[in-house]
């Protein structure tokens, strides 16, 4: 759910997070907003406080009475003119993130991203998010249930996971999704990468994983991907 009234703000926002699988609705009214929250019943919400300067506590407070934190995600816009009371207002309320409006770069948008990804299935922000190198990358990974060593390609990739192309699928076949792979490294031109791995689907030859574990300098290398 986005409530804000800057058109090019919501555009932003909406295809960004809609490039994680989510639905949007949208609302330019504070009042019709909470009006159809519990209709709704969204996963997360933005809000702009530089819009609603009054009015985003009480949304924010009318739902977290509802839904904490870890059934809603709930991320703050703000401006130039939010005090630090309103920071302090916001983390009491648990607003999930603050995101500064006026710099909406992709660091932000990471940021809110990041607030967001928790409440959305692996498989949907994977398949959204993930994007095809211009060349396939080494991968190899360790099964954790045999102690084989797996070579192969990364097909797809993303800060948040990759799509793993075994060159023996059956070494890999008894692995079931939510399977924790520790050992896991990924050749990036003249960079090593050892992420820790999950296993979000396996079928057809290929696996999908999710990054559960992912080092700053290792996120920056795989952002020059994109």
């Amino acid at each position: 759910m986005l409530v804000l009234d800057s058109r090019e703000i919501r555009k932003r926002i909406a295809d960004y997070v809609g490039t994680l699988g989510a639905e949007i609705v949208c609302y330019q009214h504070i009042i019709k907003a909470m009006d159809n929250v519990d209709e709704v019943s969204p996963d997360g919400i933005v809000v702009s406080a530089s819009d609603f300067p009054r009015h985003w506590k009480t949304l924010v407070s009318f739902v977290r009475s509802e839904r904490p934190p870890e059934a809603c995600a709930i991320v703050l816009l703000y401006g130039p003119f939010f005090t630090e009371q309103d920071r302090k207002k916001a983390a009491h309320l648990n607003v999930s993130c603050l995101v500064n409006e006026t710099h909406l770069d992709k660091r932000a948008l990471n940021r809110l991203r990041e607030a967001f990804r928790p409440y959305i299935s692996a498989e949907k922000w994977i398949d959204h998010l993930a994007v095809r190198p211009e060349n396939s990358l080494a991968m190899i990974i360790t099964n954790p249930l045999t102690g084989a060593l797996v070579p192969g390609k990364a097909v797809q990739i993303s800060p948040d996971g990759a799509v793993f192309m075994p060159d023996k699928p059956g070494l890999v076949k008894n692995l079931p999704a939510m399977t924790e792979l520790p050992g896991c490294s990924i050749r990036a031109g003249g960079a090593l990468l050892s992420p820790i791995c999950r296993v979000v689907r396996n079928g057809d030859g290929v696996i999908v994983l999710e990054f559960t574990a992912l080092s700053p300098r290792e996120k920056s290398i795989l952002d020059m991907i994109f």
